[in-house]
């Protein structure tokens, strides 16, 4: 009975310790994601992520459009990461790693690549 007890107390810490944290912090992350994209990346890129925006009938390539399925397969999380923190050459799309940190670079690229894209993150390896 005493194993019973001890073992339900050893889940009870370990969910609240490993993984209620976690779960805590990507809603934080999604939040600040979705804070980033909307001041910095909707004017071209549409509320949606579509690409749909005045910016897309003057800027020469257009914005990237994230929901359609060619964007979905070319786009890889590390090749986001990179765009938005170096810009893309011959496009408008500039650097911001001068005005985002890395962890807000990765925060508005997790919502992008969720929320407008609605693909799921990559599962996590040892704790990477």
């Amino acid at each position: 009975m005493m194993n019973i007890f001890f073992s339900r107390i050893g889940v009870f810490i370990w969910f609240f310790i490993l993984v209620l944290p976690k779960a805590f912090s990507n809603s934080l992350d999604s939040e600040t994601g979705r804070d980033i994209f909307f001041k910095h990346c909707k004017a071209c890129h549409g509320d949606k992520g579509d690409g749909k925006t005045f910016a897309a009938n003057v800027l020469n390539p257009p914005p990237k459009n994230f929901t359609s399925e060619n964007s979905k397969q070319e786009l890889t999380e590390e090749r986001m990461i990179q765009s938005v923190a170096e810009g893309r050459k011959g496009t408008a799309m500039m650097p911001w790693k001068s005005r985002l940190t890395q962890q807000e670079i990765h925060a508005v690229v997790l919502y992008i690549r969720k929320s407008l894209m609605h693909l799921e993150p990559p599962m996590e390896i040892d704790g990477r």
